[in-house]
């Protein structure tokens, strides 16, 4: 296994992105993009993952620019803030709001696809009232972004935030046995500590079904600042061969430069 900065060469890291900064939502950085990107760069991370509610409002060139300066990518498209800030669900009981959740996401696609960038489905797919909706949506969803090549991850979230699909089994199951394709699944291991009883174990079980991972501490706080085993974490992904990116979605708490480099530190460390 080639190995690049003490990390294998075919995992690279991601810094996330937003507006704005909120010691309860787990994003690192927040600002002006060049500044952001210059930092990251320095670091030692690979690309930035986007944390914005609507992609229209993204300033993405700008972005884009800095991370060709920096030599950087851009590695996924988060829209959790589209839930979260407007109540766009794909399962949810009115049918507008349901349209408009796949608008919004199909709104990603296009602009995910330039920069060969992952579009993660996290709670914006809602909580679950019945079955209905749950799998065509998502299907159709998956078809139109395999038509512009973008990659889509469905992440599994913990109980407290959604009340489906919560463990790796589960959501890998869901995939796999509705045949979505382009599709893989996101591990973050901030849920899997909730849910998950041996968190290698399910990154084994997953396999070659792994699409992307965020890697945050069991307070959520920057990898290496709580008590799961980082390492134990990390050879399971080397075990699967697994090549993508992990992503630090952890609280920006101290601080955001604290947390932005105590994250690269300990994943490095771990491995």
């Amino acid at each position: 296994m080639s190995i690049k900065n003490g990390l294998p060469e075919q995992i690279k890291l991601s810094a996330t992105l937003a507006a704005e900064l909120s010691p309860s939502s787990p994003v690192i950085m927040a600002g002006d993009p060049d500044q952001k990107v210059a930092l990251a760069s320095r670091l030692g991370y690979d690309a930035i993952e986007l944390h914005w509610a609507n992609p229209a409002y993204l300033p993405i060139e700008k972005i884009a620019a800095a991370c060709s300066a920096y030599q950087m990518g851009i590695s996924a498209f988060a829209t959790g803030r589209a839930y979260v800030q407007e109540g766009l669900s794909l399962i949810h009981e009115d049918s507008d709001n349901r349209g408009a959740a796949i608008k919004r996401l199909k709104d990603y696609v296009d602009a995910a696809a330039p920069y060969e960038a992952t579009v993660i489905i996290g709670c914006i797919r809602g909580n679950l009232i019945s079955e209905d909706h749950r799998e065509s949506s998502l299907k159709r969803l998956a078809e139109y972004a395999l038509e512009r090549n973008v990659g889509i991850v469905f992440e599994a979230i913990n109980r407290f935030e959604n009340n489906y699909l919560n463990t790796a089994e589960e959501t890998a199951a869901f995939i796999r046995e509705n045949s979505l394709p382009n599709t893989k699944i996101l591990l973050d291991t901030f849920h899997m500590n909730i849910e998950d009883a041996d968190l290698s174990k399910a990154i084994l079980d997953c396999g070659d079904l792994l699409g992307y991972i965020h890697i945050a501490d069991s307070n959520r706080h920057y990898a290496g600042a709580g008590h799961i085993d980082l390492k134990e974490i990390l050879n399971a992904l080397k075990t699967v061969n697994y090549q993508g990116y992990i992503s630090a979605e952890c609280l920006p708490l101290p601080d955001s430069d604290t947390a932005l480099a105590g994250w690269i530190r300990g994943v490095k460390d771990a491995f």
